[in-house]
């Protein structure tokens, strides 16, 4: 029972500091952006964005929108949160831009549902 216990303490304890982050002084911030803002960025930039998921295009990638466009955002299921979003919510997300010779898309690390 112990060792069990144990493995559970150990597994919520890994678990929750996927979402824990220092907020005060010399703590490095994401600045939000917008989507236009963050396609010209580069590759692998840290980015954060607000706006709307306005549509599922496969399993794991959507169409995001912003004041000032539209952008492909790769959200894994494990980082989707257990929410119901739509079309009609404001999310923000945040993730790091992945740009290819083809396209540039942003890859979700995490998305929270704004009020």
């Amino acid at each position: 029972m112990f060792k069990g216990l144990i493995v559970v303490v150990f597994t919520s304890l890994f678990s929750l500091s996927t979402f824990a982050a220092f907020v005060g002084p010399g703590a490095t911030s994401i600045q939000t952006v917008t989507v236009k803002e963050a396609i010209e960025l580069a590759d692998d930039s840290k980015v954060a964005l607000q706006g709307s998921l306005v549509k599922q295009t496969s399993a794991e990638h959507y169409l995001f929108k912003d004041q000032s466009g539209e952008v492909m955002v790769e959200i894994d299921p494990e980082d989707f949160p257990h929410v119901t979003v739509t079309p009609e919510d404001k999310v923000r997300i945040t993730g790091e831009v992945d740009s290819d010779w083809s396209e540039t898309k942003i890859d979700v690390e995490y998305l929270e549902l704004l009020k």
